[in-house]
């Protein structure tokens, strides 16, 4: 299955700030290793990676979670959604770094799991399947057929 992975949920792999979404983001990565599904981002979430950790963590310490990253996920290049994009702003009139990620997810026909109430909205709104993880992590392990 398809997974496009917003940049909030990866976020918790390396901060200790909600343990509960650390919790969820390392099943959400081992599902993926274990070949269960297969994880997308759009390129510009990288961008969005740096910009978050770096708030947080110095350089050396991002740039590994940032390999980390890269090894885990199929990063989606701009130029293959860029009509998506579009549809999306003209629908939504939301923020870009959001759209980018509901736009991977309608290009690739991918869910979208995020801990962003406000985008799980918007997508949801565009007939996206899309898991608020913070409340429905639950029923996104139940899809992938993964028991408690």
């Amino acid at each position: 299955m398809r997974v496009v992975i917003n940049t909030s949920v990866v976020f918790h792999l390396f901060s200790s700030f909600y343990p509960e979404r650390t919790e969820v983001a390392e099943k959400v990565i081992e599902r993926a290793q274990l070949g269960d599904i297969e994880l997308y981002a759009p390129r510009p979430g990288e961008v969005e990676f740096v910009a978050v950790l770096s708030r947080y963590f110095d350089c050396e310490r991002v740039q590994k979670a940032l390999d980390f990253y890269s090894t885990i996920v199929t990063w989606i290049p701009e130029e293959l959604i860029i009509e998506d994009l579009k549809e999306a702003a003209f629908q939504t009139h939301h923020k870009a770094s959001d759209i980018y990620f509901i736009a991977t997810a309608l290009h690739l026909n991918a869910v979208l799991i995020t801990n962003d109430r406000k985008m799980a909205d918007l997508a949801k709104s565009l007939g996206l399947k899309v898991f608020y993880l913070v409340e429905e992590s639950d029923e996104f392990f139940k899809l992938l057929g993964v028991r408690e």
